[in-house]
């Protein structure tokens, strides 16, 4: 059973700024009863902190302060950040599942949100279970299923839905005013936003269908109280967490929600970025873009400028109140003392267009939506307050954890055969990288979309250049040094011709996409 917090709101807001947040940690927490053991210092501890569908270029470290991101700063501070981090697939349970097992979804077959990733696929969390270290998850991983692939001590979605109790009325209103999906008024079902947590678990359709209210978008402010969204629920369960297990190694994933739909933030969140406030990015002009993304585009503008500004308001919000979030987390592990013996990471399963090209959320391969924010921070082992241009798969953390850790690399990638599973890990380390930020690092990177559907994109990204083949529509070229905003698709242009085919070569050397098994017959 999950204690209630007596937090009060005027306290919660007296400690939301910078440096402050683990003053949250309130009498009753787990703070009241410390651990006798001592922090350890023979294995370094790791924690993983993410959140779900954050921008990478919506950082105040990454040069942009349309959101202020103070606490996600303070990390950058410590460590290394990157630049020109990918994701292997723009999708949550695809792009979670990669980074669990080290392998692209396309190996795998976790590709889309209703898929499961099979249980006899070895983790991450199997992997530093092996070694010693008490691997625990908090939050979202968007499994699909009840297994905990490795994760010894686990809090879901749904315990904090039961921490709620009848609050949770408030959070399927909010499921339900999606600002650009409609259907989910009629629906009450967004499992990638753990309403349910489980997939299928409504056999007969949500319960929640016609006891919803319906709202117009003049504001997104939840009805909330902030000490009650998911988000500081997994601080405050990620900060007992680190008082409870400090004497140990521990492998933690704190999982945060926002700034993913529901896009209503706590109220003085929401007025930091007002509806009526919000300006829409210009489209430009999209004729050379694949037809499919044309259609997605009118689609949206169809909904109008209102719901636009509406979601780009709540993600905004979001933002700002996730960051807090994670502050409070930090906070919590620098007042232990774990700070240097912990490897802290920040990042994030995929981006999010935010009115890009008239587009939003992710489900695309232009680079708001691939790219994520990666933050490595391992203070007097590690460079720290650097940046690296290196490209880099995200994906790449189950290696690079594990080198950084002293672990040897795992043997198989799986716990019991699984026929036509791959034998090694499709991800590579970039520890070199975080050890001498200067290095280019690889040459391209590779990510990968709709793997199921008749329209399957596949990308690489090289420093200059990205090339996307479209199975079933047109490709695309963008030339980065010309174009960094991916406005002019250059796949028909002459001039470019021989750097389009030595792109498509190498894409078939990563990964042919006429081998493609999960494309359905025409």
């Amino acid at each position: 059973m999950i204690d209630r917090y007596p937090i009060k709101r005027r306290q919660f807001l007296k400690t939301a700024g910078v440096g402050a947040a683990s003053a949250l940690l309130g009498p009753n927490s787990a703070r009241a009863n410390p651990s006798p053991r001592e922090p350890h210092d023979d294995k370094p501890n790791v924690l993983l902190i993410m959140t779900d569908q954050h921008r990478a270029d919506l950082m105040t470290c990454a040069g942009r302060d349309l959101v202020p991101t103070p606490h996600i700063d303070r990390i950058a501070s410590r460590g290394v950040r990157f630049n020109n981090a990918y994701c292997p697939y723009p999708v949550c349970v695809a792009s979670r599942m990669a980074l669990l097992t080290g392998l692209y979804a396309h190996s795998t077959g976790a590709i889309t949100n209703r898929d499961r990733l099979d249980w006899r696929y070895r983790t991450m969390a199997h992997h530093f279970a092996q070694n010693g270290y008490l691997t625990g998850l908090i939050g979202k991983m968007h499994f699909v299923d009840a297994h905990n692939h490795g994760f010894e001590y686990y809090l879901s979605i749904n315990d904090w839905l039961m921490y709620l109790g009848p609050k949770v009325q408030h959070y399927a209103n909010e499921i339900a005013n999606h600002p650009l999906g409609p259907n989910f008024f009629k629906t009450v079902n967004d499992g990638g936003a753990g309403l349910p947590d489980v997939e299928g678990l409504w056999l007969h359709g949500s319960p929640w269908v016609g006891n919803v209210e319906k709202w117009n978008f003049d504001s997104m402010a939840s009805r909330l109280e902030p000490e009650d969204h998911l988000d500081m629920f997994i601080a405050r369960e990620g900060a007992r967490f680190l008082n409870r297990y400090r004497g140990q190694p521990f492998f933690l994933v704190a999982s945060f929600m926002k700034p993913h739909s529901p896009f209503y933030p706590p109220r003085e969140w929401a007025e930091k970025y007002p509806v009526d406030k919000m300006t829409l990015p210009e489209v430009g002009d999209i004729s050379k873009y694949p037809q499919h993304i044309q259609r997605r585009i009118r689609n949206i503008a169809r909904q109008g400028e209102k719901r636009q500004r509406a979601h780009r308001a709540g993600y905004l919000g979001n933002l700002a109140f996730v960051d807090t979030c994670v502050g409070y987390l930090y906070d919590a592990l620098e007042k232990e003392g774990l700070l240097d013996n912990t490897i802290v990471v920040y990042t994030s399963d995929h981006g999010e267009m935010d009115g890009d090209h008239g587009l939003y959320q992710k489900f695309c391969l232009f680079e708001p939506s691939v790219r994520v924010p990666l933050i490595v921070s391992f203070p007097k082992h590690l460079p720290e307050n650097k940046v690296t241009d290196a490209l880099t798969e995200y994906i790449g953390l189950y290696p690079t954890l594990s080198e950084l850790a002293g672990l040897e690399s795992p043997e198989k990638t799986t716990l019991l055969d699984i026929e036509a599973a791959p034998e090694r890990m499709d991800a590579r380390s970039f520890a070199a990288v975080l050890r001498n930020p200067v290095l280019e690092g690889p040459s391209a990177a590779f990510s990968e979309y709709n793997l199921r559907s008749q329209i399957c994109e596949y990308m690489i990204r090289t420093r200059r250049y990205k090339y996307i083949f479209n199975h079933g529509s047109t490709h695309e070229l963008y030339d980065h040094e010309a174009d960094p905003g991916e406005f002019v698709n250059r796949i028909d242009d002459p001039a470019l011709k021989k750097v389009c085919d030595e792109l498509h070569e190498r894409l078939l050397a990563w990964y042919n996409p006429l081998k493609n098994p999960y494309r359905p017959a025409t």
